[in-house]
């Protein structure tokens, strides 16, 4: 017996079926096409996994030849070698992350929910800020931290992470504040608790997604810089991207071809802060792009 929902098909009409049927046609292609783009990415992936899990002897006899059996001599090399640079890489990153979310959320506060003259102005002024391309502002950064004697050290970098990922920040946030709901911190300041504590009790601990969100997009921003730390840090201070840039070991002394399973191992060993916080930080990240990002 047919279902009373939906008639058989020899009584649906020719206009009819042949609109279902081309629909379900663009539904196959549209999946089609994004599962093949799917697989050309993860193909780069796994075959990046796939050389640094094979001696580059046999790399160089046979390139598309599988891991098997798999070594981890390469990882043993290239995390040591590497490790001081990946360091050195997530201390400013995470010091970055903590001192832009603890100067952003104050005044993502102030501009959401506390009256103040000229605020508004200011908040324009912020997100005109934001539209000036990070490029443009490489010169007068470079002379900027060349007066303040701010070059060769983590601590000068970190102070320009800090100041270019502030204005996008206290832009998430404050609308993230903006659509938290005004009865509870009305609430709150009738049971006599000042802004700081409202900020702290209230705010914050609703405010996890988009606090989320701007962590990731700036570990991601900063921990894959390339330019800025070939401007500011020496050859002893270098960064986890400047190592790899550099980093093209030799099979040995007597060969100059370079040693591409090691190579590979240390691209696969700078993944995975990134895997990791994709993992642990990703519901919260699309929490706070889907729902906070987009209110006004």
């Amino acid at each position: 017996m047919h279902s009373s929902t939906e008639p058989p098909l020899y009584q649906v009409p020719a206009r009819s079926l042949a609109a279902r049927i081309l629909a379900r046609r663009n539904t196959v292609l549209h999946y089609g096409i994004l599962s093949l783009l799917v697989l050309l990415t993860f193909a780069l992936v796994i075959l990046m996994i796939s050389l640094s899990l094979r001696p580059t002897v046999l790399i160089y006899a046979n390139f598309w030849d599988w891991p098997w059996p798999p070594t981890t001599i390469n990882y043993q090399t290239a995390v040591l070698d590497l490790i001081p640079s990946m360091l050195r890489t997530l201390a400013v990153t995470l010091t970055s992350i903590l001192a832009i979310l603890a100067f952003a959320c104050p005044a993502s506060y102030a501009f959401a929910r506390m009256e103040c003259a000229g605020g508004k102005w200011i908040f324009f002024l912020i997100l005109a800020v934001m539209m000036v391309p990070g490029v443009i502002l490489l010169t007068p950064h470079f002379i900027l931290a060349n007066q303040l004697h701010l070059r060769g050290s983590l601590f000068g970098l970190g102070i320009f992470y800090v100041a270019g990922g502030l204005p996008f920040a206290i832009f998430l946030i404050t609308v993230f504040f903006r659509a938290q709901p005004v009865e509870v911190f009305e609430a709150a300041r009738i049971d006599g608790a000042n802004d700081i504590r409202s900020l702290i009790g209230i705010a914050l601990p609703l405010s996890w997604p988009i606090l989320v969100t701007v962590a990731i997009m700036n570990f991601l921003s900063i921990y894959s810089d390339f330019i800025w730390p070939s401007l500011m840090l020496s050859r002893s201070q270098q960064t986890l991207m400047l190592a790899l840039e550099q980093y093209n070991p030799q099979i040995n002394e007597f060969v100059s071809y370079p040693d591409i399973g090691m190579q590979t191992a240390g691209y696969v060993f700078a993944t995975i802060p990134q895997l990791i916080l994709f993992v642990f930080g990703m519901k919260y990240f699309i929490q706070g792009v889907s729902s906070g990002a987009v209110k006004a």
